[in-house]
């Protein structure tokens, strides 16, 4: 039994190797680390088993529901203390070691937290809160302060699940993310704190403790079906804290300028705030017992909770899914077709050829192409750069879009190139005759340039050859399945010929269904692993990808393994 459990409810695998890391990390190691894969077919298993951690448990719940994943966790963990961890979020080394102690040091308190900084999806920090306590205190903040100070201000200073540490024994779960009986759709965590300073002061402790990730695909951004929940559950805490007389005067006059000031900002995207904001003024007009149970608000309430469960449930229908872009994170209403969208191309289609698909070629906002969408996402999901710092990566015809954001990552080494460099930061690279010692490369990344090269048996050896123990190769080319062998000439072809049965005319051939060949000739171990054994239920047609392509993943030792 450990004395802390860390708990992970897991869905998107692009964060949580990072986040595992993060709590394998920390000082204090007396802990267990649950991870809850709420996926509907345990599509995080592979890469959490890769971990190699006895402290790590796995387990498939499967229940496509966050609320319900937590609570088994819950119920699973033996520590005294318990340590929320989301996916996608990160933990400082000495998160867990802080907590503990102010939960020690005040046995009546249920909860403790730290400060945490903002961070984007490549871990670059764009935002650092405010210290509400200094490095290394710890003060004691009852509900009346949250009521003041962070209800009124509609201000979350206490943070995100990830940010705080539980004393199991003092915490019932099933009361513990509600409001006034009513679960939340949005703001469990502010409730979580009302609720439990209630009973005893709640400890904040000075730091930066860990990082909170804000990217368009989690569930509390602005695209999410449930943020409008996330501004009118403010309100209904307003009402609730002041009928139970700790907000009123003018602190609720200046608490209801704020709200009046936030419907307004979002009232046109989100009709159903119109008829919170007619009725605002009630926070002023009623007496304070009246407030949260008037009939005009419990309609309104009612009608706004509503109208955010109907968004929820049209999100599940991958019909309603809006199309999203992994590159730039953003929400893409259409995407942009390829030029040559209706060239002719007979033999590819004969062949059934695997490459780019030109209807959803390119994003209108950063204008990446299907074939970065789908690497990146093979990549990310694959967890083969969770550790890139301590990794040497060598990345071939570097897709501008990839190299910033592996860049970000700050890798031990990072060697961008070509045979014809675009740019100052990249080097001469000739990948049929590398200019690098043996075993120097733990990561090696050559996105569609096998198809343009002489001689791919010589460069795939290599990068065999280049490779250190344990290391990969990502290697996506276009290929036919249905095509028993490559296929190619002894002679310069035509660039009529390369574009009819190569696809481009800087292509030099069409790989056969004997590409594997290539890759274990050249001493690599591995195989085209298909979309859905490596990103599981990630709709192909949503993030602009032809499921049809396979990650080409190869290593120096064992072959890669992915959960079937």
């Amino acid at each position: 039994m450990a004395t802390v459990s860390i708990l992970i409810p897991a869905f998107k695998a692009q964060f949580l190797g990072r986040a595992l890391i993060s709590a394998q990390q920390q000082t204090f190691e007396d802990v267990e680390i649950l991870v809850g894969d709420d996926t509907p077919h345990g599509d995080l298993e592979a890469l959490v088993r890769r971990v190699g951690d006895s402290r790590v448990q796995y387990f498939h719940h499967g229940f496509q529901n966050g609320s319900e994943n937590a609570r088994q966790l819950w119920r699973r963990a033996s520590g005294k203390y318990v340590k929320w961890l989301f996916d996608d979020d990160v933990l400082m080394p000495n998160s867990v070691e802080i907590l503990i102690a102010a939960l020690r040091e005040n046995p009546e308190s249920a909860l403790a937290f730290h400060g945490r900084v903002f961070i984007d999806g490549d871990d670059q920090v764009t935002f650092v809160p405010p210290a509400l306590v200094n490095e290394g205190e710890r003060v004691l903040l009852d509900r009346a302060f949250l009521a003041e100070h962070m209800v009124a201000n509609q201000n979350n200073f206490v943070g995100e699940p990830s940010n705080i540490m539980l004393n199991r024994e003092l915490v019932e779960l099933d009361e513990l993310f509600g409001y006034r009986d009513l679960d939340l759709l949005f703001l469990a965590d502010v409730a979580m704190c009302l609720n439990l300073s209630g009973r005893a002061p709640i400890v904040a402790v000075g730091g930066y403790g860990s990082a909170f990730r804000q990217h368009a695909g989690q569930n509390s951004s602005q695209s999410s079906p449930r943020f409008s929940a996330g501004l009118f559950e403010w309100e209904m805490m307003l009402r609730g804290e002041a009928a139970d007389g700790r907000l009123h005067g003018e602190a609720l006059a200046a608490a209801r300028d704020r709200m009046k000031a936030i419907y307004t900002g979002w009232a046109g995207k989100l009709p159903e705030l119109g008829a919170l904001l007619g009725n605002l003024d009630e926070l002023t007009q009623l007496p304070s017992n009246e407030l949260f149970n008037s009939v005009q608000y419990q309609s309104n309430l009612k009608s706004a909770r509503d109208a955010v469960m109907e968004r929820v449930t049209a999100r599940k229908n991958p019909a309603d899914t809006q199309d999203f872009c992994v590159i730039c994170e953003q929400p893409v209403d259409t995407w942009l077709a390829h030029p040559n969208i209706n060239m002719r191309m007979d033999f590819m289609e004969h062949t059934e050829t695997i490459g780019s698909i030109l209807d959803k070629h390119n994003c209108p906002h950063c204008y990446c192409n299907d074939r970065e969408r789908h690497v990146w996402l093979y990549i990310a999901y694959s967890g083969i750069l969770e550790d890139a710092p301590g990794k040497r990566i060598l990345h071939i015809a570097p897709e501008v879009r990839i190299e910033q954001r592996i860049r970000r990552l700050q890798p031990r080494e990072y060697i961008a190139g070509d045979l014809f460099p675009r740019s100052p930061d990249h080097r001469k690279i000739n990948v049929e005759a590398l200019d690098f010692p043996d075993g120097y490369f733990d990561l090696i990344i050559c996105n569609h340039v096998l198809e343009h090269v002489d001689n791919p048996d010589v460069a795939l050896a290599e990068f065999s050859r280049c490779l250190a123990p344990g290391g990969h190769v990502v290697a996506q080319t276009p290929y036919s399945p249905i095509l028993k062998r490559t296929f190619e000439l002894n002679k310069p072809a035509s660039v009529p010929f390369k574009t009819w049965y190569f696809g481009q005319d800087d292509h030099v051939r069409l790989f056969g269904a004997d590409i594997v060949d290539y890759f274990r000739d050249a001493g690599l171990n591995g195989d085209l692993y298909p979309h859905a054994t490596v990103l599981g239920n990630i709709d192909a047609d949503v993030v602009g990808c032809n499921v049809r392509e396979p990650f080409f993943l190869f290593a120096k030792d064992e072959a890669p393994v992915f959960a079937s």
